[in-house]
């Protein structure tokens, strides 16, 4: 089954959230703190209304699952979407925001896109189709885990707070490095910078895009456990990975879970 129209759909919605984005990078944003104690912007929210608006016109029988927003979360297709992800580096000025959107079908990821507007880069990727950036194919690292594999973090997730398992991958080789924004750290992946990424929350807005752009380039996305998941309801976090190391940071969140 081709995805052709929705795919075009999906970029042209990608760009205006971009320009979106852009027109509220530096000025007043209109912070909010959430009940998570996570911020939210002006940005986010109209990003959100835009991508509901839009699809209601076009796809009437669809549904959408926001972030801040969703409508019709019942139907058998269903768009996810993060309108901002990294809102935080966004109200940093920091350039690693980014724009995500999955079209789920049947809680399976079909087609995605992921855009960073500062750098005007886009990810997209279709079921079956392959990865692409700027519509360049794109495809996951070839390390193992060895010297010179590279895994990130945020700072405020524990797993990789502990000085002994430091110190171990450290002795390994293995490069630990804190970043702001998870789909961008997806896409990294997806395109070979970065080998893996352990996400402990439940927002499968987070994840859908980048659960296919991963794969699509030859890399692998699971759950917390090392299982598949559905992507229209809350996750068991995930573990995006290469592939190649896959396993390692499953027995890294495993040691870390007991």
């Amino acid at each position: 089954m081709t995805f052709d129209t929705e795919l075009a759909f999906a970029k042209e919605l990608a760009y205006e959230a971009g320009d979106i984005m852009k027109k509220y990078f530096r000025v007043d944003q209109q912070v909010e703190i959430k009940d998570d104690n996570t911020p939210v912007t002006i940005a986010d929210k109209t990003v959100n209304d835009v991508v509901i608006e839009k699809i209601q016109a076009a796809f009437p029988n669809d549904g959408v699952m926001g972030e801040e927003a969703s409508w019709h979360t019942g139907s058998e297709r269903l768009w996810v979407c993060d309108p901002i992800d990294g809102t935080i580096g966004y109200t940093m000025r920091i350039p690693t925001s980014m724009f995500s959107l999955a079209l789920v079908i049947d809680g399976k990821p079909v087609l995605a896109v992921a855009y960073n507007p500062r750098v005007d880069e886009l990810y997209h990727a279709v079921l079956g189709g392959g990865a692409y950036m700027n519509n360049q194919p794109i495809k996951v690292s070839s390390k193992a885990w060895s010297e010179g594999t590279r895994i990130t973090t945020s700072s405020h997730e524990g797993i990789f707070r502990n000085k002994e398992l430091l110190l171990t991958l450290k002795d390994q080789g293995v490069y630990v490095h804190a970043l702001l924004g998870l789909v961008h750290q997806g896409c990294l992946i997806a395109e070979g910078g970065i080998e893996g990424r352990i996400f402990l929350y439940n927002g499968a807005h987070d994840i859908a895009a980048v659960k296919l752009i991963i794969e699509e380039a030859g890399g692998k996305v699971t759950d917390l456990d090392g299982n598949e998941q559905r992507y229209d309801q809350p996750i068991n976090g995930a573990v995006m990975s290469n592939g190649l190391i896959h396993d390692k940071l499953l027995e890294i969140y495993a040691n870390f879970r007991n």
